[in-house]
């Protein structure tokens, strides 16, 4: 029951208009600070909600919350842990509060190169063994449910990910190397463009 409540609130955060929320002041508040992220991905609920910790808020809506509400208090915070401040997230119109590089679309780094994940596709298109179902890639032994680059992934992707595509029989799923991981994109040339910004 607390599962079906949950992802109708989740839902209802992402699907319902922005005007129709409770709090569509902070939002507004936000886009007043910062008004480059207007018609951005930054100008939706997602920026505060998205990936959810506790209470339906994610790390960069808790920093903003133990502040007041004070934008300015948590430009220089790296919220989501990924070595770039929330204002230099936010000046280049990314979530401050996901290490997602746009919603549902993950840079796994490492040292092969990184691999570019599209959640949405993978959990919702029908030529995905997921078939929708959380359970069969987030688990105590899987993927959690919180994105955390910092965090090695290569035991459970290889088992998990490649193990997927090769159980499905699609040609196309990738199995090998560099099917997935870009050479161009390695994780120490990555964390220098991060730390120059």
């Amino acid at each position: 029951m607390r599962n079906i409540l949950t992802t109708i609130t989740v839902l209802l955060v992402l699907l319902v208009p922005t005007h129709t929320l409770a709090t569509p002041g902070i939002l507004k508040m936000f886009i007043a600070k910062y008004p480059s992220t207007e018609g951005s991905q930054l100008a939706s609920c997602r920026t505060c909600h998205m990936p959810v910790q506790n209470t339906f808020l994610n790390s960069y809506a808790f920093a903003l919350k133990n502040n007041g509400l004070d934008f300015s208090a948590t430009e220089f915070a790296d919220s989501d842990g990924d070595t770039v401040s929330n204002i230099d997230e936010i000046s280049d119109n990314q979530l401050p509060g996901s290490q997602a590089q746009a919603h549902e679309i993950f840079l796994f780094t490492n040292r092969q190169g990184a691999i570019t994940f599209n959640h949405q596709k993978h959990s919702l298109a029908t030529q995905y063994l997921s078939g929708g179902k959380c359970d069969n890639c987030h688990s105590i032994e899987a993927f959690p449910k919180k994105f955390d680059d910092n965090s090695p992934w290569q035991k459970i992707a290889h088992s998990v990910c490649k193990g997927c595509h090769k159980k499905s029989g699609n040609k196309k799923a990738p199995t090998r190397c560099y099917q997935c991981h870009d050479k161009s994109k390695k994780r120490s040339s990555l964390s220098q463009s991060k730390t120059t910004k």
